[in-house]
């Protein structure tokens, strides 16, 4: 395999693009801002009150929107200006900090009120998050897109290590009030960076879907797609063994290590770290190997620093073994979060990315709650040697699910209209049954039946249900294909939505068609329901 050329490996190269780079940067400080907030709202909160469990309760109310609000923050993101819906989401959440910290400077905030505000900031993030990560194709070449990841994930983890420590400072230094109207100030980095951007938007002829129909396609979607399927699978098994790690760190600086609590967050540190070095050394990585054996290297050695940790009782030894651990996971993150971006095409993108994150974070509150009990009913180094093996088990999903699949689909736009028959219907006409007719030969049976699973899938994924392909008992070159659209509008979204992989799959049928005249979809209107 020949190296790729330098420009397409660095991790650096897509900071040569000035908005790219200026949105990293503006990211960087307000992820930065928003770790402040939740250190300086959770010290707050014990000022206020005894209660352990309303301390606990902000990083409820900080998770619980990422939860309830992915999938529909994820249609947001495909049925609106991407770029608008960041503005707002952004603003919200500058908002809600400033509100917050001018109440707290009034010394008026009470928990229930900090609770409230922690939320709504919340809110604003669960969002906002599949629209931003959905922008970065449109900012970098598709040549640069893995790197350009690679350094998102830099600067989530970055913000990560330092933004806790740099809050607790803060907050001694200018109290809750001031770090809260910090966090507001951090938003207007993003705010003006996106302002000027100017996004390119191809407009459309039909209307916005409306966002119960496009979560319900957007499920559709991704129970179509194999290999996004295989992706949220390996994900699944990953972090369902990773979470092991961080979740119990604090007990193991305790109570193996014989460590305070400036010592878990000096190891906290240690592994954002090597998270941030090993998102950089990822492109450069690719260069030399598959995506599956990125994966399965990373996995394995974080599976040997998991049973190492489960075997440590001295500090020294836990920096190095905690940063190669925070490398081999950023590393299997990255290449994950890379393929699962590849196979999705721009319409659908961020509900793709939204079910993406959402498995990672319910992935991870399985993870730490699962291990959290083994660790309790049998001990530390037991729950940690497991959770190492479950992983290095877990990589043998790799056999079955490929992530080197996501590189052979072609998520572009293929413009190919099918051949249909000329009709005018109102938009909310509906529903629509769709019908192709095919004549196929009986030697090339065996071929036909081969490209139907690709064919069915690819309707299913562009918004078509209950779709079926029948045969003529009687006149056996005879094969009709069917399908309902619940719309008419609908039905011609579904040509817009076709991908070059889609077009692949019609093609292939078609080029096994030897009737006189082309396949042309015709179209049958539900009486009941018609509203034209």
């Amino acid at each position: 395999m020949s190296t790729p050329p330098a420009a397409a490996t660095s991790p650096w190269t897509p900071l040569r693009i000035n908005t790219f780079r200026a949105l990293w940067l503006a990211s960087i400080a307000s992820n930065v801002g928003s770790w402040m907030h939740l250190v300086s709202a959770s010290w707050l909160m014990t000022t206020l009150t005894g209660s352990a469990a309303l301390v606990a309760l902000l990083s409820t109310a900080s998770a619980m929107p990422s939860f309830v609000l992915a999938l529909p923050a994820g249609a947001l993101a495909d049925i609106l200006d991407r770029r608008r819906l960041i503005l707002f989401t952004q603003a919200w959440q500058l908002v809600m900090a400033a509100l917050l910290g001018a109440l707290t400077l009034a010394h008026s905030v009470n928990p229930a009120l900090l609770l409230t505000a922690t939320l709504l900031l919340g809110v604003g993030a669960t969002l906002g998050m599949p629209a931003f990560s959905s922008i970065t194709p449109e900012l970098v070449p598709a040549t640069q897109l893995p790197a350009a990841i690679s350094l998102n994930s830099v600067a989530m983890t970055a913000s990560q290590a330092i933004g806790p420590a740099i809050g607790g400072v803060l907050v001694a230094a200018v109290g809750s009030g001031g770090v809260f109207l910090l966090n507001a100030a951090s938003f207007l980095g993003v705010l003006a960076v996106v302002y000027v951007w100017r996004r390119q938007v191809t407009a459309g002829a039909l209307p916005p879907e409306h966002l119960t129909t496009a979560i319900r396609t957007g499920l559709r979607y991704v129970a179509n797609a194999p290999e996004l399927r295989a992706v949220l699978v390996r994900a699944a098994g990953f972090v369902l063994c990773y979470g092991a790690l961080p979740s119990l760190l604090a007990v193991v600086t305790r109570v193996r290590l014989h460590q305070s609590a400036s010592t878990y967050g000096l190891l906290l540190g240690v592994l954002g770290v090597g998270g941030v070095c090993g998102a950089l050394i990822l492109p450069r990585v690719r260069g030399r190997f598959s995506p599956d054996r990125i994966a399965l290297i990373f996995s394995l050695l974080y599976a040997a620093c998991l049973l190492t940790v489960a075997q440590l009782t001295a500090f020294p030894p836990a920096v190095p073994v905690l940063f190669l651990a925070g490398m081999a996971g950023m590393g299997v993150m990255s290449t994950l979060n890379i393929a699962a971006q590849s196979v999705l095409p721009s319409w659908i993108r961020g509900r793709g990315l939204a079910v993406f994150q959402l498995v990672f974070q319910l992935g991870f509150a399985l993870s730490a709650a699962g291990w959290g009990a083994v660790a309790s009913g049998v001990g530390l180094p037991v729950a940690l040697s497991a959770a190492g093996i479950a992983l290095a088990v877990q990589t043998a999903l790799g056999v079955w699910f490929r992530l080197a699949a996501a590189e052979s689909v072609d998520v572009q736009a293929a413009h190919v209209l099918e051949p249909f028959v000329p009709l005018t219907l109102a938009p909310d006409d509906g529903p629509i049954m769709l019908t192709v007719e095919y004549r196929i030969p009986a030697d090339s049976l065996a071929e036909f039946h081969a490209a139907i699973p690709d064919l069915r899938r690819s309707r299913r994924r562009d918004g078509a249900m209950h779709w079926a392909m029948y045969s003529d008992p009687v006149d056996t070159d005879r094969h009709v294909e069917t399908f309902i659209s619940p719309s008419w509008v609908e039905h011609e979204r579904l040509s817009q939505r076709m991908t070059g992989t889609d077009a692949l799959a019609v093609q292939r049928i078609l080029s096994l068609h030897v009737g006189t005249e082309d396949p042309m979809l015709r179209a049958l209107v539900s009486d009941r329901v018609r509203r034209g």
